[in-house]
C-alpha cells in the first residue's frame, strides 16, 4: 500500500505541491519557536551563579551596615559579599550604545567573582573593568579610554581592566561595567543595594531564604538562586508562547489548503477508487489509502520544515540574543522539539485528509461506469444552522464580553468559526450581489467566472476560509494599535506646550541636574524636569511630582480651581480629585514625617499623571527620579533642539521637538505592528496558496468544459480572464469576511479600555484589499496561461471533467 500511496503521490507531485509547502511552513514556525526557546532556556540554566540566596531592600534603597551585619548573624549564612549595582550603558567607539537595551549593567568590582584576565581591578574613581565580551565586541583595550553613562550621566573612564564572568544578561547580549566600590555605591543609590549569601554545609538555599524573610519582615526581597534562574528563563518561554500562538494560526489556515487538496483529489479519482471497489478492495483499503498519502505527505513536509525550522531559530538567536558575544549554541534536536514537530506535522495532515479520506472511501464500485456526471451535492441546510448558531455567539461574547479579556479571546475564535463553517453561504450571497454588475462590466466573461465560484461553494468557502484567517488577525491587531497610536498622538500634542522635551531611553536616568544644565542653553525661556517621588502618609502614600514652581504653568495647562501655584515653594498644590477622596482643603497638612500645607487645588490633562506637585527643593533629590524634562523656548525650536544635545552629549538622552515627538508617539507602535505582521505573513501566504491550488486544481477539471468554451467562440484572452476573475472573487470573499470580523475584534477590545476610542486605519484596510486583489490575479496567471494553451481538439476528447 505505501508503494501504491508514493507512486500516486509523485503522479500528482504538481497538485502536492502546494500542501507540502504550507505544512512545512507550519512545522517550520513551530520547530523555530522551539529550538529557540530551548537554547534560551538552556544559556540561563547555563549561568553557574555564585551565590545561594539573593537579597535587597523591598523599597530599592541601599542597605545599611547595621543590616549586613545583621544578615551575618542570621542561622545558616556561610557568608554575605555586599553588591552595588545599577544600570550602566557602554558606549562604542561610533558613539552609539553597546550591547541589548535592558541587559547593560554597572557594579562593583569584586575580585572574588569577577577573573582578570587582563590588567588590573579599577583602582580610582574614572577608573572602569569590562567583561571580556564587551571588550571583544568594542575592540576596547587596556589603557583606552571608554565612555560610559552612568546615574544619567555621560562620563570618561579609563579601562583598567578586562575580566571574565557569568551571568544571565550578558547571555542575552548585554554588558557589563565594573567600577571601584566607593564609585559603584555613589552611582547606584549611596551604598550597598544587594547582598549575596552563601549557604553553610547542611542548611539548604530555601531554608535559609526562609529565615532571612524571618529575621527582616516585610524589609527584604528575598530569591533563591533557582528561583532566579527559573524567572529569567521565564522569558525565553514568554517568547516560545507567542510565537507559538502564530505557528497555530499557521498551521490552522494549513487545514483548509490540505483539506481542500484532498477533496478535489478525492473528486478528481473517483473513478480510480471506484475501479478499485470494482476489483475487490474493501472501504477500509481506499481510506487507508489515502491516509497513507497523508501520512507520506506529513513526513516529508515535517522534515523540510524541521530543518527549515532550525534556520529560523538561528534568524531569531541572532536577533533577539548575543551580538558576537558569548558562544550559546543551538539545542537542535531535543526530544520535546522533534516529538512536538512531528506530532503537529502529521497531526494537521492526518486531520485535514480525514473527511475527504472518508468519502473517497464511500465511492460505490458503480460510479466506475458513469461517464463524468458529478453526484448531486449535499444540502448546506444543518451547515448553515450550525454556523449562524456559532456565530451569533462568538459575537455576541465579543460585543458584550468588551472590557473582560477573558470573554473576547474565547469569543474571538468562536466568532471566526463560525464564519468559517458559514463561508459556503458567504459565497453564494456574495457572488449573487457580484453577478449582475460583473456582467455588465465584463460581459459573458464575468458571468461565467461568478458561475464557475457558485458552482461549488464548499470548494469556494474553504479556500477563502484559508485567506480570511490570516486577513481576520492581522486586522484584529491593527485596529488597537492604530487605535493606542491616535491616542498617544492626540495625547503628545495636548498635554504639554513645551517646544523641545527630553526623556531618557528604556532603563537609563536622566540626571538630576540636567534641567539646570538645559536652562543655561540660549534660547530657553522655561524648563522643568518631571521627577516622581512617594510622599508617606499617615495610611499609605501619595504619588506627587517635583516641578520647577516657577515653569511649570508656561508648560502644562493646568487649571487652578482653588489657590495659587505661586506657594509651591513652601507647600503642595493637590489634584481635585484627590483633595475630594481625602477631605483636603486649602491650608491642610499633607504628609507624614514633614507635612507640606496645601496650596493649591488644580485640574491638569489625565496624561500629565500627577496627584500632586512640590517644588524640586522641597523633595531630596536621592527620593526622586526623573521622567522627563520640558522645555519652553524663543525662536527656533531645531536649534535649541541640537544645542541641548551638543551640551548634554548623552546618548541615553531622546531631545526631540514637538513635532518630532509627535511624530515619534505616532509611530511607537509601528515597529510592534511590522513585527506581527511579519509573523502573520505566513498564513496569509499559505491562504494565497490556498487560493492558488484551487484555481490549479480547478483548471485541471474543467479541461473539457475549457475545451467546449473555445470551440464556441470564447477566446484565449477571454479564458484567460474568466479565471482570474474568478480567483480574485474568492479572494475576495476571504478578505470582506476577515477584514469585517477581524475589526469588530480589533474595535471591541479597544473599547473596552477607558479613554480609549476605536479607530479604523483605513488605509491600511485598502492595503489588506489591495493585496487580496493582488493575490487573486497572480494565483490565476499560471492556471489562466496553462488552460488558455491547451489546444481546442485535446481538450474536448479528454476524459477530465
Amino acid at each position: 500500500m505505501i508503494r501504491v500511496a508514493w507512486r500516486s503521490m509523485t503522479d500528482n507531485r504538481l497538485r502536492f505541491l502546494l500542501p507540502a509547502i504550507a505544512i512545512v511552513f507550519g512545522v517550520a514556525f513551530v520547530t523555530g519557536s522551539l529550538v529557540y526557546g530551548d537554547t534560551v532556556r538552556a544559556a540561563v540554566e547555563g549561568v553557574t551563579k555564585d551565590f545561594d540566596v539573593h537579597v535587597d531592600r523591598r523599597d530599592n534603597h541601599a542597605m545599611s551596615a547595621e543590616t549586613l551585619a545583621e544578615l551575618r548573624g542570621v542561622a545558616g549564612v556561610g557568608g554575605v559579599r555586599p553588591v552595588a549595582e545599577g544600570p550602566a550603558f557602554l558606549v562604542g567607539r561610533d558613539g552609539k550604545l553597546v550591547g541589548t537595551p535592558g541587559a547593560k549593567g554597572g557594579v562593583n568590582f569584586d575580585p572574588q567573582r569577577h577573573t582578570l584576565i587582563s590588567g588590573s581591578a579599577p583602582a580610582g574613581p574614572t577608573d572602569i573593568a569590562l567583561d571580556r565580551w564587551a571588550a571583544h565586541r568594542t575592540g576596547y583595550q587596556v589603557g583606552d579610554e571608554v565612555r560610559v553613562v552612568v546615574a544619567g550621566v555621560a562620563r570618561d573612564a579609563r579601562l583598567a581592566g578586562v575580566f571574565d564572568f557569568q551571568s544571565t544578561e550578558l547571555a542575552q547580549g548585554g554588558t557589563l561595567v565594573a567600577f571601584t566600590g566607593a564609585a559603584a555605591q555613589e552611582y547606584f543609590g549611596g551604598g550597598y543595594n544587594t547582598a549575596l549569601l552563601t549557604v553553610t554545609p547542611g542548611t539548604s538555599p530555601s531554608t535559609l531564604a526562609g529565615a532571612v524573610e524571618k529575621a527582616f519582615p516585610g524589609l527584604l526581597r528575598v530569591s533563591t538562586a533557582d528561583e532566579l534562574t527559573r524567572l529569567e528563563a521565564s522569558y525565553g518561554d514568554k517568547l516560545t508562547m507567542i510565537l507559538l500562538i502564530f505557528a497555530g494560526v499557521a498551521l490552522f489556515s494549513s487545514i483548509f489548503l490540505v483539506a481542500n487538496t484532498f477533496t478535489m483529489l478525492a473528486a478528481a479519482r473517483s473513478r480510480e477508487h471506484a475501479l478499485l471497489r470494482a476489483v475487490g478492495a474493501g472501504r477500509r483499503y481506499v481510506l487507508r489509502l489515502v491516509l497513507t498519502e497523508a501520512t507520506l505527505l506529513g513526513v516529508v513536509a515535517t522534515v523540510l520544515g524541521y530543518l527549515l525550522g532550525i534556520g529560523g531559530a538561528a534568524v531569531l538567536k541572532s536577533q533577539f540574543a548575543v551580538f558576537d558575544g558569548a558562544p550559546v549554541p543551538l539545542r537542535l534536536f531535543s526530544p520535546t522539539t522533534v516529538l512536538a514537530a512531528f506530532g503537529v506535522g502529521l497531526g494537521v495532515t492526518l486531520l485535514a485528509a480525514w473527511l475527504p479520506a472518508r468519502r473517497a472511501a464511500s465511492v460505490p464500485p458503480i460510479a466506475a461506469l458513469r461517464t463524468g456526471l458529478p453526484p448531486t451535492a449535499k444540502s448546506l441546510r444543518w451547515r448553515n444552522i450550525t454556523g449562524f448558531v456559532v456565530t451569533a455567539l462568538g459575537t455576541a461574547m465579543v460585543v458584550f464580553g468588551r472590557g473582560e479579556e477573558t470573554m473576547i479571546y474565547l469569543g474571538a475564535p468562536a466568532m471566526l468559526i463560525g464564519l468559517i463553517i458559514l463561508t459556503p453561504l458567504l459565497a453564494s450571497g456574495f457572488t449573487a450581489a457580484l453577478r449582475g454588475p460583473l456582467t455588465r462590466v465584463a460581459g459573458l466573461t464575468g458571468t461565467l467566472a461568478v458561475e464557475n465560484t457558485r458552482r461549488n461553494p464548499r470548494r469556494t468557502g474553504a479556500t477563502a476560509s484559508a485567506l480570511m484567517i490570516g486577513l481576520s488577525v492581522c486586522a484584529a491587531v491593527t485596529v488597537p494599535i492604530a487605535s493606542i497610536s491616535a491616542k498617544a498622538e492626540e495625547s503628545a500634542k495636548t498635554w504639554n506646550n513645551a517646544d523641545v522635551r527630553l526623556e531618557a531611553l528604556p532603563f537609563a536616568d536622566i540626571a538630576p541636574g540636567v534641567a539646570d544644565e538645559i536652562a543655561q542653553v540660549p534660547g530657553v525661556t522655561h524648563v522643568t524636569a518631571l521627577r516622581q517621588a512617594l510622599l508617606p502618609l499617615d495610611e499609605g502614600s501619595l504619588e506627587m511630582t517635583a516641578v520647577n514652581a516657577g515653569a511649570i504653568s508656561a508648560l502644562v495647562p493646568l487649571r487652578v480651581r482653588g489657590g495659587s501655584l505661586d506657594g509651591l515653594g513652601s507647600g503642595i498644590a493637590v489634584a481635585s480629585e484627590v483633595a475630594a477622596k481625602r477631605g483636603w482643603t486649602l491650608g491642610s497638612l499633607v504628609g507624614k514625617e514633614k507635612p507640606l500645607p496645601v496650596v493649591a487645588i488644580f485640574d491638569a490633562p489625565a496624561e500629565f499623571g500627577a496627584d500632586a506637585l512640590v517644588d524640586t527643593a522641597n523633595v531630596p533629590s536621592d527620593e526622586l527620579w526623573n521622567r522627563e524634562v520640558l522645555v519652553k523656548v524663543s525662536g527656533s525650536a531645531e536649534q535649541v533642539r541640537d544645542a541641548i544635545r551638543g551640551k548634554l552629549d548623552n546618548p541615553v538622552l531622546v531631545v526631540q521637538t514637538r513635532d518630532e515627538h509627535v511624530q515619534a508617539q505616532a509611530s511607537e507602535y509601528d515597529l510592534y505592528l511590522n513585527l506581527l505582521y511579519a509573523m502573520l505573513s505566513v498564513s496569509v501566504l499559505i491562504g494565497a496558496m490556498s487560493v492558488v491550488n484551487t484555481m490549479t486544481m480547478s483548471t485541471m477539471e474543467r479541461i473539457r468544459e475549457i475545451g467546449l468554451l473555445r470551440a464556441i467562440g470564447l477566446g484565449r484572452s477571454q479564458v484567460g480572464s474568466v479565471l482570474r476573475i474568478e480567483s480574485v472573487i474568492i479572494a475576495v470573499i476571504g478578505a470582506v469576511a476577515g477584514v469585517v470580523s477581524g475589526c469588530v475584534i480589533g474595535a471591541m477590545t479597544v473599547s473596552g479600555q477607558a479613554g480609549t476610542t476605536p479607530v479604523l486605519p483605513w488605509d491600511r484596510l485598502a492595503l489588506f484589499m489591495l493585496i487580496t486583489v493582488a493575490i487573486g490575479v497572480a494565483a490565476a496567471f499560471v492556471p489562466a496561461r496553462r488552460a488558455a494553451r491547451i489546444p481546442i481538439l485535446t481538450a474536448i476528447k479528454t476524459d477530465t471533467e
